[in-house]
């Protein structure tokens, strides 16, 4: 019955208008979502472990059948992680030909590869663009998105979902906002899409030269505080609604309604866990893609951390809900410059002289600006001009990418400089620390 419903969504309901996928999935009770993803679950994890090595591989370690899982717990301690993605050759996880690749932005150690065929890009689009028109973008609209294309995914399958509603849309990649400015009026763009740093900038510029009408802003790809959100909100004069997602997720995995509680996740095509949560319910968000065949994902740690919303929507949605990512299990900080690990200023101090061994950087918030903040304490009487220009120079050349952003004015930098012994950080020294508020 389960397999025949499935059938008839993927034949009749994926293959009509938005509007009809967005009723649709308004319709469907809870309890038949959950039993719909058990089964895709059971049918995912069979495909793979005949056609994936890695995850083959994973069962035989563990000494499981894979026809007795019935759902994650009989999977035991088996995981798909961020390190596997880097590490191993992609031939272990493909399972079959490929049209189509993504990488994450390769701070962590080098970048992810992931894999798709064109008709797993469509198909995620479809289910972006259902957000999209929930939150009211319509035919007529003209949308402009400014995500990081080149091999990023989230520009490519925003554009893919804006052509299966009928919007105009520019995805042009992320310029210097002032010359996005310019154009605004020009192509008259009342839907945009970009990172919330980015969004803060333009605003800047708006502020001071005249906002132009907007209908609906979405902010993803890094971390938008309430400050940011007021203040974007504030100078368009427009609501932001942000979305939750990854290129390993296939881009979006979650969006916030109009009520703008929490990310109402895409269970149609994920099947999300919580692992370990703590007495408040956070841990740290599992993924397993159910719909996808060329590269799937079994049991993928994210390592963001949530909790469910156990609580209706006001909107209706039967979808599961989770809250505002908390932070990061790999002590990853998301701000405007990008992913920030401490491996980067590791790298970026490495060679720099004068500094002592105990050094800090710490993300915090100036009004509506992101600040990465050195605090290095000096030795041998070196003068802290030269040492900012070395860091600086250190940031620019060995990771160009981040430098960008900051060029382009999706952060700013400060230096302090502390007497030797006034930063005690212990035996195991926190490197990167987020300061900012909720």
């Amino acid at each position: 019955m389960l397999s025949e419903i499935r059938q008839f969504v993927e034949r009749k309901v994926i293959g009509d208008s938005i509007p009809s996928l967005v009723r649709w999935g308004k319709s469907v009770p809870p309890g038949l979502m959950r039993r719909l993803q058990a089964e895709e679950f059971r049918k995912v994890i069979r495909y793979a472990a005949a056609r994936q090595k890695f995850f083959r591989h994973k069962l035989g370690e563990a000494g499981v059948d894979p026809g007795s899982v019935r759902g994650p717990e009989d999977l035991g301690e088996i995981f798909t992680t961020p390190e596997d993605l880097i590490t191993l050759p992609a031939e272990d996880f493909l399972c079959r030909e490929p049209q189509a690749v993504f990488e994450t932005t390769g701070t962590s150690g080098g970048p992810k590869h992931v894999y798709f065929s064109y008709e797993e890009l469509d198909f995620a689009a479809r289910y972006q663009a259902a957000a999209l028109w929930e939150s009211g973008v319509r035919p007529g609209d003209r949308a402009l998105c400014t995500f990081d294309a080149g091999y990023w995914i989230s520009s490519w399958v925003t554009f893919l979902a804006a052509k299966q509603i009928g919007v105009f849309c520019s995805a042009i990649g992320k310029p210097a906002p002032a010359e996005v400015f310019e154009r605004l009026r020009l192509y008259r763009y009342n839907v945009l899409l970009a990172d919330p740093t980015w969004l803060v900038s333009l605003s800047e510029i708006a502020e001071s030269q005249g906002a132009l009408p907007m209908k609906f802003i979405f902010a993803a790809g890094d971390r938008m505080t309430s400050a940011y959100r007021d203040y974007v909100q504030k100078v368009w004069h427009a609501p932001v609604i942000l979305g939750y997602g990854s290129t390993e997720m296939g881009g979006g995995a979650g969006m916030e309604c109009r009520a703008r509680s929490g990310y109402h996740l895409d269970d149609y095509n994920m099947l999300f866990e919580i692992l370990n949560p703590d007495p408040e319910g956070y841990g740290e968000l599992v993924m397993t893609t159910l719909s996808r065949r060329t590269m799937p994902l079994i049991r993928y740690r994210v390592r963001d951390v949530a909790r469910w919303i156990p609580e209706p929507c006001p909107c209706g949605a039967p979808l599961r809900r989770i809250s505002p990512i908390r932070g990061r299990r790999d002590e990853m900080v998301v701000m405007g410059a990008g992913n920030m690990h401490p491996e980067i200023f590791e790298n970026v101090m490495r060679g720099v002289e004068g500094i002592e061994e105990n050094w800090q950087v710490a993300v915090r918030q100036e009004g509506v600006h992101d600040i990465l903040e050195f605090r290095l304490q000096l030795s041998n009487g070196r003068e802290p001009e030269a040492v900012e220009r070395r860091v600086r120079e250190n940031l620019e050349k060995r990771y160009p990418e981040i430098w960008a952003n900051h060029t382009c004015g999706m952060y700013r930098m400060a230096f302090r400089f502390l007497p030797p012994g006034s930063l005690p950080l212990g035996r195991k020294p926190k490197r990167l620390v987020d300061e900012r508020a909720g």
